[in-house]
């Protein structure tokens, strides 16, 4: 008989972006491994993305709680006069008038670590109810929002079962955190919190060296690396579709601080034999110091609303070429898109700091380059589009790439769970 763990998450279908696929496809492979996976996720949660086709990937027969419908966001939003909360997108905006401004230092001061914090009450009511009815034999959180850490820490003192905690991105260093208004008291309170955690959970895990070395920067904890990755059975079979034109592709968030205005720069010195044979296209929310480099540079570039996964995956098979764009100093952050740009065996072009996880994982793969946001593009655009001309293709290391498979990733966490109990 499967062993149970009870997951905690914020983020779970309809919610749509890459912080709901990491725990879903856990949840998706775990019993393949041993493990039943419960969910406990929150009741009509406050969500940037809707994706209905993440909803396929949920196994049949799982058992999922929701607790509350309250949050913290409420009043925040009251305050706002109703609008959403700020994210982390947008906390990295630089302008602004008064009233953003005063939001954002109440976002800062008032909602420690996060403003979803309120939801904790509620759910660490129905785990105890969900532990007492289900009995499991361990629990797994996941965050950010780095608040539902709390809950697995409460659980765990008011049971006494193990509890693993995940780490997708970093806490009080995380690069948009840094950009908070924050008083210098609560920003202690905040570190506390941080290594409270740290020092209780049974594991830690995180997604990359990076994230580690920032959530631990005295380097006194031991974190299991389980890194993001793709499905396999999100990219087979491939739905290919030859085109005329070198297909430059990117799909997610574009804050300030991954403006690519160098990548702009290099296709408007293009000679025009090659600049009239791009088509470049973005996917997602963009940060409007991003559109106006575009256009002063002459880029062309077509700029969309976000789209599901599934379309997503359809936009990046069908490229010659996939940017990717990690924030100015967040060395920690490795993007649960790197992975899935991988399963396309499409050359990737990464800007990011220069000791980035992102570099490594592209060499060992063969698969892209990395440069930092300072470097001159447009050697390598031509060299790619003159590649693309003479053979059209692309040719990574595909062992290497399948590594990174959620399947595999998931029996690494399996692992993990077996030794914690």
């Amino acid at each position: 008989m499967n062993k149970k763990v009870l997951i905690i998450t914020y983020y779970w279908p309809p919610a749509g972006g890459p912080g709901v696929q990491r725990v879903l496809k856990f949840a998706k492979y775990l019993p393949e491994f041993g493990w039943e996976p419960i969910i406990l996720t929150i009741d009509n949660g406050d969500f940037h993305a809707i994706d209905a086709s993440l909803q396929k990937d949920i196994p049949k027969g799982i058992k999922i709680y929701k607790a509350g419908s309250f949050s913290a966001l409420d009043l925040y939003k009251k305050l706002k006069g109703g609008k959403r909360e700020i994210s982390s997108f947008e906390l990295t905006k630089k302008d602004g008038g008064l009233g953003f401004k005063l939001t954002k230092w109440i976002r800062a001061n008032f909602f420690i670590p996060d403003a979803r914090k309120g939801w904790n009450r509620a759910a660490v009511k129905q785990g105890l109810k969900i532990i007492k009815e289900e009995k499991p034999d361990l629990i797994f959180t996941s965050s950010p929002p780095h608040s539902l850490q709390l809950i697995g820490h409460k659980l765990k003192k008011k049971t006494g079962i193990k509890w693993v905690a995940d780490f997708r991105d970093p806490w009080t260093d995380a690069f948009w955190d840094k950009e908070l208004p924050r008083l210098e008291v609560l920003q202690k309170y905040n570190l506390k919190l941080e290594k409270k955690i740290l020092s209780s959970a049974d594991e830690l895990i995180t997604v990359g060296k990076g994230c580690a070395s920032l959530l631990d920067k005295q380097k006194t904890k031991s974190f299991h690396l389980i890194f993001n990755g793709f499905d396999e059975s999100d990219f087979f079979p491939k739905n290919t579709a030859a085109s005329k034109k070198f297909r430059i592709t990117y799909v997610g968030s574009i804050s300030n601080s991954q403006n690519p205005e160098n990548f702009f720069k290099a296709v408007e010195q293009l000679p025009n034999k090659y600049k009239q044979l791009l088509d470049i296209n973005f996917y997602g929310k963009f940060d409007d110091e991003v559109k106006k480099s575009s256009d002063s540079h002459g880029a062309n570039t077509n700029f969309y609303n976000y789209i599901p996964h599934s379309e997503a995956i359809n936009k990046i098979i069908n490229s010659e070429l996939l940017l990717l764009l990690i924030p100015r100093k967040s060395e920690g952050i490795i993007t649960g898109k790197l992975f899935e740009y991988l399963a396309t065996n499409n050359f990737i072009l990464a800007l990011a700091p220069t000791n980035n996880d992102i570099n490594s994982i592209l060499e060992k793969c063969n698969a892209g380059l990395t440069f930092n946001y300072e470097a001159n593009l447009l050697e390598i655009l031509i060299e790619r589009i003159k590649l693309w001309k003479r053979h059209g293709g692309h040719d990574p290391s595909t062992d290497e790439i399948l590594q990174y498979s959620r399947k595999h990733i998931t029996k690494e966490l399996a692992t993990i769970f077996n030794t914690s109990v």
